[in-house]
């Protein structure tokens, strides 16, 4: 491995936004400003990680973070780097580079519809306002670097959105729901899934026609997404069906939002569409119900199809010996 052409690579959606050099003894990585690579989220610690030169290879080293570090799914305390390994750092992705990896993302200097050239532009205001001496061009130029951050926000936003309903897309679900699984088995606390789905949404869409099922589902979706936390995790999974992460939920307090949302939904819908629309709800906690997604996500999904066949309108927890 050559040292000089390792670098780390922080991806937005599939743009790479910035390209940082392995060319220094150590780089610090966090949220605070003396940090060699900043990560402006709230989930990175001031100091959250550093990789450094071990041997013939760069390692890097947790250090105490809140939130952890993962890398290619697993969180670590101190793991040797290879070329193309992805480490989770709050909501950023990272990946180690030694020249050699060509990932699925678009060149950094791609002018991407995604917001890849606004976050270059980003990166080189922070270089030169380090360079300017003067104090009233140094406001200045932090000024336009809030613009920009704010503007790349909105626009990285867009990539993670489901078009419809403005909530999560499913691939973005899937790489958000893992890290919060992650991070619930890291720390040893519950994690709780809901599965809802629209009941007779194939009915609405023939009496009133599709512009009113998407009206529908625009709907319930808000309906849902005022209903949870900010840390909750609402995507649209498909088709009519919403799924919602709980973090640090046990089953009775996923039960107790369920049935609120349920009983929201089934008030409120006459008003806003004219006719009433319920949902059902399906429950699955880790780590009762599952060690892994994919196993938490399908019983879940027994767990809601339980409740359309006991009658719809109702929630339903997962019950091995009944799904």
């Amino acid at each position: 491995m050559k040292k000089s052409r390792c670098a780390l690579l922080v991806v937005d959606g599939e743009v790479i936004v910035k390209k940082f050099p392995l060319s220094r003894k150590k780089c610090m990585i966090g949220r605070a400003h003396d940090a060699d690579l900043v990560l402006s989220s709230r989930e990175v610690s001031r100091h959250h990680a550093v990789v450094h030169p071990a041997g013939a290879h760069y390692r890097i080293d947790d250090l105490n973070s809140t939130n952890g570090t993962v890398i290619n799914g697993n969180v670590v305390r101190t793991h040797v780097l290879k070329p193309g390994d992805e480490i989770a750092i709050g909501d950023a992705l990272i990946i180690f580079d030694d020249g050699s990896v060509k990932p699925a993302y678009f060149d950094e200097t791609h002018v991407a519809p995604r917001g890849g050239e606004t976050a270059i532009i980003e990166d080189k205001f922070m270089s030169l306002q380090q360079k300017i001496k003067d104090k009233n061009l140094k406001t200045e130029f932090k000024d336009i670097e809030h613009v920009v951050r704010k503007s790349r926000k909105r626009l990285s936003s867009l990539v993670h959105e489901d078009k419809l309903t403005g909530l999560y897309n499913r691939h973005y679900f899937d790489k958000k729901a893992q890290e919060e699984l992650t991070r619930a088995e890291h720390k040893q606390t519950p994690l709780s899934i809901l599965f809802i789905d629209i009941d007779r949404f194939k009915k609405i869409n023939d009496t009133y026609g599709h512009k009113t099922g998407d009206k529908t589902l625009r709907t319930v979706s808000k309906l849902v997404r005022s209903l949870c936390r900010k840390s909750d995790i609402v995507a649209r999974y498909g088709g009519e069906e919403i799924v919602v992460v709980l973090p640090n939920t046990l089953t009775y307090d996923a039960v107790k939002v369920a049935s609120e949302i349920r009983t929201i939904i089934a008030r409120q819908t006459r008003n806003a569409l004219g006719f009433r629309v319920t949902v059902s709800v399906g429950i699955a906690t880790f780590p009762a119900h599952g060690n892994s997604l994919k196993v938490l996500l399908d019983n879940a999904d027994r767990a809601l199809y339980r409740a359309k066949r006991e009658g719809r309108n109702r929630v339903s927890t997962y019950n091995a010996e009944r799904d």
